[in-house]
């Protein structure tokens, strides 16, 4: 097993090699992340990793547990000890990404622009609940990859933490012709809705 001290301390002397990841060929690029991956599972196999960032800006690193809140507190841990190095932020646990956006998995695709959701819980629970509520949703109901996808843009739309302890129940349904007055909400007022929720209970 790594330390945390450890794991910075390889991190340190190979980042310039992941700074360039999208240049690289794709079998070295291949190589790179799985040794990466090698790696922070020498600190802990729970955890898994995204590097990105806009061209020309600060590359990023998000270190996640894939929704498992049993591994949040590792995430934060090695995040919490990251060195400064120029040109990389360091995140623990995927962000919430503002802006609509389409989703696929497997031959599924999903449109936020396209989707509403109705709160199930009363005013003053502390378990949250929805219906999201989808046009198709009698044609694709059944599809295996749907609650995937769904949970997928959730983590997307309100960050790994929020997706994972704030949400206590998810259904599916069919969207009315008019959601907005059967008391629904476009499905990007979630975080505000959830946060405003959180201040009243």
């Amino acid at each position: 097993m790594l330390t945390v001290a450890q794991f910075w301390e390889w991190f340190k002397e190979n980042n310039i090699a992941y700074t360039f990841l999208d240049s690289v060929e794709h079998e070295a690029k291949e190589k790179l992340l799985d040794d990466f991956l090698e790696q922070l599972h020498g600190y802990c196999d729970k955890l898994y990793f995204e590097i990105g960032g806009d061209p020309g800006d600060n590359t990023e690193l998000i270190i996640t547990a894939a929704g498992n809140t049993d591994y949040f507190n590792k995430a934060e841990e090695l995040i919490a000890e990251a060195p400064e190095i120029d040109r990389w932020v360091f995140i623990a646990l995927k962000p919430p990404i503002p802006g609509h956006f389409k989703s696929e998995w497997g031959g599924l695709r999903l449109n936020t622009e396209e989707m509403w959701f109705l709160p199930l819980s009363k005013a003053n629970s502390t378990d949250l609940g929805f219906r999201i509520c989808l046009k198709n949703h009698d044609l694709i109901k059944n599809d295996k990859d749907l609650m995937p996808l769904l949970y997928m843009m959730l983590d997307t739309i309100l960050g790994e933490r929020s997706a994972a302890l704030d949400i206590k129940h998810v259904g599916i349904g069919l969207q009315p012709d008019d959601p907005k007055e059967k008391g629904m909400h476009p499905i990007l007022d979630l975080p505000a809705y959830i946060m405003s929720h959180k201040s009243r209970s």
